[in-house]
């Protein structure tokens, strides 16, 4: 905003990181910049705003300039807001750890897994379907892609997958959905073709099963969830793990994830790292596992890792690293 420049500005300090550099609010007649910028779309709510006088400001800001679907909200979309499904009251947690080959991670840290058990199935029949459809290879433009149908499409390895399509903006650009991978794809029409009967989701489930981390909170803020989904996919991306499921939702089924060698948590790690907070579930068999969470991340803050390198902007000290309640 170059009209900041040579002009008197009033300096607003809340507090100040371990490196001595002063974090606070610049105001320009009386116009707190930060909200200025947000409500131009020039810029982003941080999540550490939470605890600052100024956050109610700052999203009513954002939440207009969301609308307004410009500069870094040029191609916002709406996400959804998930129903939490009601979880039955047990007397202990149910530990019965599968072995699963982690296929993709999602941007929202959602995962798509493979059953170990059924993979060998999966490969007979691709490596069948791939003779099949070199014996017959389908017409390129006869096949009309729909919404909901499935497909096999051809991948950028040059081999053909089980698909399913999921919107069609025109011939040249079809998003279709890898249902034995999890992995998302916008092809032309000529890269699609009909899925013979003899491959289809009757002779073989698909085989990409969509999960989530339990016990976690993926960060709001972009920059802080990309971290933590850069560090899943070299972790974890095309590995074998052990998975178990400890609760449902709306959306997936919410799970921990060991690897494979070790035994290690994965999600545990996350925290310990300071990557993502500890989601607090009040059911008594997950006491035990919410406690280690809990200490992990009172390490993470003590250290000042990632998402608490300013402190704890989230808790009732909050005070302390200058930000009001």
């Amino acid at each position: 905003m170059k009209k900041s420049w040579a002009t008197q500005v009033e300096v607003e300090v809340e507090s100040m990181d371990k490196a001595g550099n002063f974090i606070g609010w610049l105001h320009m007649d009386g116009a707190n910049l930060s909200v200025l910028l947000v409500e131009q779309a020039l810029s982003k709510v941080h999540f550490t705003a939470e605890r600052s006088a100024y956050y109610k400001s700052l999203l009513s800001a954002e939440e207009a300039a969301k609308q307004k679907k410009e500069k870094v909200w040029a191609h916002y979309e709406e996400q959804p807001v998930e129903e939490v499904m009601p979880v039955l009251e047990e007397k202990e947690r149910s530990a019965s750890y599968k072995p699963v080959f982690v296929t993709e991670i999602t941007d929202d840290l959602h995962f798509y897994v493979q059953d170990v058990e059924t993979g060998t199935q999966l490969e007979k029949l691709m490596e069948n379907m791939r003779n099949d459809i070199s014996s017959h290879p389908p017409v390129e433009g006869s096949y009309a892609p729909r919404r909901g149908e499935f497909c096999i499409a051809k991948f950028v390895d040059g081999e053909w997958y089980r698909a399913r399509v999921e919107k069609v903006e025109s011939p040249a650009k079809v998003h279709v959905f890898y249902i034995d991978y999890g992995n998302r794809e916008i092809l032309p029409s000529s890269r699609l073709g009909t899925l013979p009967p003899a491959f289809s989701t009757r002779v073989l489930p698909a085989q990409a099963t969509e999960y989530a981390f339990a016990f976690i909170q993926v960060p709001q803020d972009e920059d802080a969830r990309t971290d933590a989904v850069d560090s899943v996919v070299r972790d974890i991306q095309n590995t074998q793990c052990l998975l178990n499921v400890e609760h449902l939702s709306a959306s997936c089924p919410h799970v921990t994830l060991q690897f494979a060698d070790s035994k290690g948590d994965v999600g545990l790690g996350l925290v310990k790292e300071g990557l993502v907070m500890v989601e607090v579930r009040k059911e008594k068999q997950f006491q035990k596992v919410i406690t280690e969470y809990l200490n992990a991340q009172e390490s993470a803050k003590s250290a000042r890792l990632n998402l608490w390198r300013y402190g704890d902007f989230r808790a009732d000290d909050a005070d302390e690293f200058g930000y009001s309640r």
